[in-house]
């Protein structure tokens, strides 16, 4: 447990008695299964689909990804699999990517070595149409050749 006392927005100083303290945050207990890499109960909803976030978001959104999805769920063979492929078509669309990655919602300013957002992605996301976004994690034809 951490505490402060006085001004949460100042500097610490020392404590001669906790009555005047503030609790500022207290460790959450770690998760009931051991499975779960001993990550915080905070940490492991991170990744978290809650109902209706699914429908919001691009398909090339880490949340999505299957072999984390695998490995959340326990099944650690499937997640090892899945990345071998996940890492496989990665390489391959770089590949075929000669010119090099244009981020579709940001352009580099060229002056300051910085990307600025010049929109789209909150209309793509409002109307739910992702049909610009890669598919990053599907399959493709020469997926079942890895196995």
């Amino acid at each position: 447990m951490h505490y402060v006392n006085g001004d949460c927005s100042g500097k610490g100083k020392g404590l001669e008695s906790l009555s005047d303290a503030q609790l500022l945050w207290k460790r959450s207990k770690p998760p009931q299964f051991p499975t779960r890499y001993n990550l915080t109960r905070f940490a492991i909803t991170l990744n978290e689909l809650t109902p209706g976030l699914k429908e919001k978001l691009p398909p090339t959104d880490s949340r999505l990804r299957p072999d984390q999805r695998y490995l959340e769920n326990g099944e650690y063979e499937m997640a090892n699999s899945e990345k071998l492929r996940l890492e496989q078509r990665q390489r391959q669309a770089r590949k075929m990517q000669e010119r090099g990655w244009k981020p579709q919602w940001f352009a580099k300013d060229k002056a300051s070595d910085t990307y600025r957002y010049i929109g789209g992605y909150w209309e793509a996301r409002e109307k739910g149409n992702w049909d610009s976004c890669p598919d990053i994690f599907g399959q493709i034809p020469c997926d079942n050749l890895l196995e």
